[in-house]
Formats: structure tokens, C-alpha cells, sequence
């Protein structure tokens, strides 16, 4: 087995998603050797036309930045999802696509359900995919624990938060707004609606004693004019992160919190991941797509609450 000088691996998204894609890499890298280069091209050239959507390299605040050179190189036709000879084959035979192209060093897998990676015999490997279950990133768990972490100095602006947080009974209630209001994102993620998350917060309730928590959202006002948490639950304390913080300073924050309620969110699934409390409670919907395809980030500890659609 040839040991890896190169492993390109395609950036799409936000932080969630690319720190998602980056693990894959990591992974390859853990078994293989070789330099990690993460690709712009993407976020750079195709994603930053999406109206009213903002996408860059989001991981340039962690120490896993120092682990990787960043390029800006659009992959090959035959690499290129969006290449109209490429889409149509992809669709119609999936996984024997994928085998043709690792064949060649072309890691190429743009959907929710698990796909084997095989030997890899390539000096070069270029990988392109959403790569969103724990398998692809069960060995690396330490190494990636290590690295998601900011380089920054926490800000003292958010001491009473960290403090919080620190409590062996905070929670960290993720709330995903933004374009998951889009009716065309809508119909494909809005799984988490107000119910849910007061369904959850009553299930958590009853297996803390005191919870205190902290939401986390893209749209606080929203969140205040729609949930109405402190009208529910006078009993409680209610923080809200500011809303202004870097995507580093805000997962510090949640991933400092011992307990979650996520929501169908990448980014909200890896402060839980990255949580160091090994006794931490996780609230989640019970299905991740409002259509209930299935996907692999769901871990046994998990307590499950019905979505709403």
C-alpha cells in the first residue's frame, strides 16, 4: 500500500460541513500519511452566487488550520458533480460510479447513506462528498477533539455564558433558523419546529434537576417572538449567545455545555460531538430529513423526540 502525498478534499457549506469533510480527511490522512489540502474552489466560485447566502473556509480560526494548505483548484470534469455528462450517471448507478472513480483515486459520494471507502492505492486522492457518518470518523475521534479547537483566547464579553455553561446541568439548546426558512430548504430540513424543541426541554427537564440553558441560533429575535421559552418556563433561566460571535466562539461555547437539544444541524451536531462530558444527555429529532431518509450521525446515547414537519 502506497503511502498518500496528497488528499484533496473538496469544501462545500458552512463550518459544520466542512469540518465534516475535513474528519474525512483526517481519517485518510491517520491511515495513509500525506498532506491534507483543503479546496476552495467550491465555496469560492460557485456557492458565493447563492443569493442572500454568505459561504468561505470557516476553519482558519482552529488549530486543524495549521494541518492544512488551502487551494484553489476546481477537480476534474469527471470529478465535477455539477458536470452535466457527470449528473446523470452519478444518479442512475451511484455506488458503481463511486468504485470506478476510487479505482483511480477519485472519492466521489454526494449522498446521506453510508458508502464502504476501500483500499486506496493512489498517491493522490481527491475526494468530493458530504462524508456526514460517525464510521468515517470513529478513529480519528481524539485527533479531531485535539484540533477543533479555537485559537483564540475566549472573550471576556461572554464570561456569564461560559460560566453557565460550566454547570454540570447547563444545556445547550441549538436552534437552526436562516435558510432552513427557504421553502425550497424547507421541504427537505424543516424538521425542527417550536414544538419540538418544547417537547424537548420538557424531556430534559425531567432527567435534570435544575437545567440552566443557553440557546444558540442565527436569529435570536426570531427565536424570542416565536418560542417564547421565559412564558413557558418562568421556573428556568434562559441565556442567549449574542448573536455576533465568531463561528469559533460560538462552538467553544456550546461544546462547553454538558447537556444539548440539537436540531437537524451539522454545526449544532458537532458541539455535542466535541463535548468532553462523557455522561452529557443529547436531545435530537427523530428523524433528520422530512422525507426520513436515513443518516449516520445518530448515536446509540441519544434520546430521540418526535419531529414536526
Amino acid at each position: 500500500m502506497l503511502s498518500m502525498k496528497e488528499i484533496h478534499t473538496l469544501l462545500t457549506g458552512r463550518l459544520g460541513n466542512q469540518l465534516f469533510q475535513y474528519a474525512f480527511a483526517r481519517n485518510l490522512q491517520k491511515q495513509y500519511g500525506g498532506q491534507i489540502y483543503c479546496d476552495v474552489y467550491e465555496l469560492e466560485h460557485r456557492m458565493s452566487k447563492v443569493a442572500d447566502e454568505k459561504f468561505s473556509y470557516a476553519m482558519g480560526g482552529f488549530k486543524l488550520d495549521a494541518n492544512v494548505i488551502r487551494e484553489d483548484k476546481a477537480f476534474p470534469w469527471y470529478a465535477d458533480f455539477s458536470n452535466l455528462v457527470i449528473k446523470p450517471v452519478k444518479k442512475v448507478m451511484p455506488r458503481k460510479y463511486f468504485e470506478s472513480m476510487a479505482k483511480r483515486g477519485y472519492l466521489m459520494w454526494q449522498r446521506s447513506d453510508y458508502m464502504p471507502i476501500p483500499v486506496l492505492d493512489a498517491e493522490r486522492i481527491f475526494a468530493s462528498g458530504w462524508w456526514q457518518d460517525i464510521r468515517y470518523l470513529q478513529d480519528v475521534q481524539k485527533e479531531l477533539s485535539d484540533e477543533i479547537v479555537p485559537i483564540t483566547r475566549p472573550l471576556m464579553e461572554n464570561k456569564y455564558v461560559y460560566d453557565v455553561a460550566r454547570d454540570k446541568e447547563s444545556v445547550c439548546i441549538s436552534i437552526r433558523c436562516g435558510n432552513y426558512f427557504n421553502p425550497t430548504v424547507k421541504k427537505l430540513l424543516y424538521v425542527c419546529n417550536p414544538q419540538y424543541f418544547h417537547d424537548s426541554i420538557e424531556r430534559i427537564s425531567q432527567m435534570l434537576n435544575h437545567p440552566k440553558f443557553i440557546v444558540f441560533t442565527d436569529d435570536v429575535k426570531w427565536v424570542k417572538e416565536h418560542l417564547k421559552f421565559e412564558d413557558a418556563y418562568p421556573q428556568y433561566e434562559f441565556l442567549y449567545e449574542r448573536g455576533c460571535d465568531t463561528v469559533e466562539e460560538k462552538i467553544r461555547m456550546m461544546t462547553m455545555c454538558n447537556n444539548f437539544i440539537i436540531s437537524n444541524s451539522t454545526f449544532s451536531w458537532w458541539a455535542q460531538f466535541l463535548s468532553k462530558n462523557d455522561n452529557k444527555i443529547v436531545i435530537a429529532p427523530d428523524k433528520w430529513f422530512v422525507d426520513g431518509r436515513k443518516i449516520g450521525l445518530y448515536m446509540d446515547s441519544w434520546t430521540l423526540v418526535p419531529a414536526g414537519c
